[in-house]
């Protein structure tokens, strides 16, 4: 574990804690501004029209620094650096369940590898030091897929299952896209040990606890609105620009529309219905252009696992397109154990088909960065022992 945690932390700290006190996102902005807001008693909200915009569990978390001292840009690139490195080590432990590499001493370095792939892949280091949700939700997500995969070490029900629930509620409570992952878990769990006996004990097992935890903002939102708000009010609005006459495919300024009159900002209009609204002018648009919606989401497609050749750091891009390569050739060596990797081909799916009909943006695919570091590691130790094998034999 030292050999993963060390570097991983180190590269983080160093990265996070050099640059100057600045913000360097929007976004950044928006959650610190809530953070404010909760601590001066004025709640979870961005401003008086804005109340459910963003999801809770990150300005909270801001907050929750805060309270305990740690209030500088710095003291958060800080935690956040540690949560990073800590995500490596569930990533290790994760890689080693879904293989069952116990049962192969050839193999035993996949784990290390997949865990050492996230500790010095780049985007993951330099989203450490943004005061952004990836970091947080991330580490979330991969404790709850741990204890998902630890579930079916017991041959009856664990506290696993329901510590799984809360940590997704936790994480939709963070990044509201994970919910259709969440909610097709207990189709996973069929799949992962079938069979009638346990099923049904196992899904309520595990959705009660995630429900119980959405439960509170969800009452707290119709106690706002007198309507059902499940995390946040901007789905509508977040689609449109994704699938209006001026969407390119690719993620651009909201100025653009600004400009294009196609879209306006509505910043003292009631928010669920200024974003009803708009999602009812994106339904119009997918069924009145059907062909146009399917190129564009062919073209976020290309731009979320940049295959346009729209991202500038070709470095970066060289990395990232190694280890996709790799990945897919990971899936294919590992299809006997299908029944378990199959959680992490959910997730890939999941968060993929979000992104062809939501905005693409590069920071939505690290949540899937894991289990693709998961596949990479696995055949790139299957090729390691390839050249070792032929290297031998010359």
């Amino acid at each position: 574990m030292a050999i993963v945690f060390i570097p991983a932390i180190a590269i983080r700290l160093i990265y996070g804690l050099v640059p100057p006190e600045e913000y360097r996102d929007p976004d950044e902005v928006i959650y610190t501004t809530m953070a404010d807001n909760l601590l001066t008693g004025k709640g979870l909200i961005l401003n008086d029209y804005r109340r459910a915009a963003f999801p809770p569990l990150y300005p909270a978390f801001l907050a929750g620094l805060r309270l305990v001292g740690v209030g500088s840009i710095r003291g958060v690139r800080l935690v956040q650096a540690f949560l990073g490195a800590a995500s490596c080590l569930w990533l290790l432990g994760i890689t080693r369940l879904v293989f069952s590499l116990n049962q192969e001493k050839a193999l035993s370095a996949v784990p290390l590898t997949a865990a050492l792939l996230m500790a010095v892949y780049p985007p993951h280091i330099y989203y450490c030091a943004s005061l952004l949700t990836e970091t947080l939700f991330v580490f979330i997500l991969l404790a709850g897929i741990y204890s998902l995969l630890r579930s079916l070490e017991t041959g009856g029900l664990s506290y696993r299952l329901p510590l799984a629930g809360i940590l997704l509620g936790l994480g939709i409570l963070c990044r509201p896209t994970l919910l259709p992952f969440a909610l097709i878990i207990p189709f996973w769990l069929w799949i992962a040990r079938p069979g009638k006996a346990w099923f049904v004990r196992r899904m309520l097992s595990f959705l009660l606890p995630l429900i119980l935890v959405l439960l509170p903002w969800g009452i707290r939102n119709y106690r706002l609105f007198q309507r059902i708000v499940p995390v946040t009010t901007q789905a509508g609005n977040i689609l449109y620009l994704a699938n209006n006459p001026l969407a390119t495919g690719g993620t651009v300024s909201i100025s653009y529309f600004l400009e294009g009159g196609v879209y306006h900002l509505g910043d003292e209009e009631d928010e669920v219905t200024y974003s009803r609204e708009y999602g009812d002018r994106a339904f119009r648009f997918i069924a009145e252009t059907p062909g146009r919606f399917l190129f564009l989401s062919l073209k976020r497609l290309a731009w979320f696992y940049h295959l346009d050749v729209h991202y500038p750091r070709v470095t970066v891009l060289l990395i990232f397109w190694g280890i996709l390569g790799l990945a897919i050739a990971g899936v294919r060596l590992t299809r006997k154990e299908w029944r378990r990797s199959s959680l992490l081909l959910l997730l890939i799916a999941c968060f993929t088909l979000i992104h062809m009909v939501f905005p693409p943006e590069g920071r939505y695919r690290l949540p899937i960065m894991p289990a693709i570091f998961a596949f990479a590691g696995f055949a790139l130790v299957k090729l390691g022992r390839l050249l070792k094998f032929r290297g031998h034999n010359t």
